[in-house]
């Protein structure tokens, strides 16, 4: 009898270790799923070819057409084809709408948004700075957050886009360059993304 009770006993305790763990395990799994993730800047991180797919973003349907049209455009220059993306961060590809506004002294950009990351993300924000060469003159502000929440875009798997258009307002305009907007190549600008921020889920 001393036997088997001390079995049980033993048996007992092996069971509450058991559970312990599994507690343990499932909350650092909970952590993991909205995991807040940083990354301070992509300037001279290295890229990699990949192939992405381009998402029409739920949003689409309050839009006015000439956006829509923008991102189908956009949509139809990216999805499916492979593309040079910074390694596991976000990557903005420059679309077909670039113009800069005379009148507002503003640079508006179609782009596509890529998550080059590993994991699916979710409420993703950054800033951007924008050079345009053929108009060195000029300086653009940089220190505003781009915003974009799920019910917006929806949840961003790993190589995949979504279309967006970024506005840059000058910086001490000194010019006046009258009323009119002005077509930019693509080829011309650089966008440099810093202060990515997204939940992980995982």
């Amino acid at each position: 009898m001393t036997v088997i009770a001390t079995t049980l006993v033993l048996t007992g305790c092996g069971n509450e270790e058991t559970k312990k763990k599994d507690t343990e395990k499932q909350t650092k799994t909970v952590k993991k799923q909205d995991k807040k993730v940083k990354i301070e800047s992509n300037e001279g991180k290295p890229q990699h070819e990949q192939l992405i797919t381009v998402n029409k973003p739920p949003e689409m349907k309050y839009l006015d057409d000439e956006t829509i049209d923008i991102y189908k455009q956009d949509e139809k220059k990216y999805d499916n084809t492979v593309q040079a993306i910074t390694d596991d961060s976000i990557t903005l590809l420059l679309g077909e709408y670039c113009f800069y506004d005379s009148a507002m002294d503003t640079v508006k950009c179609s782009v596509i948004v890529v998550n080059g990351t590993n994991t699916t993300i979710e409420e993703l924000s950054f800033q951007a700075s924008i050079e345009v060469k053929t108009q060195p003159n000029k300086t653009f502000e940089d220190d505003f957050t781009y915003e974009f929440i799920e019910v917006e875009t929806g949840v961003l798997q790993p190589n995949k886009g979504f279309p967006a258009i970024l506005g840059f307002l000058e910086k001490n305009p000194l010019e006046d360059d009258g009323d009119k907007m002005i077509k930019l190549n693509s080829q011309d600008i650089t966008i440099q993304l810093k202060n990515i921020q997204y939940n992980a889920v995982e």
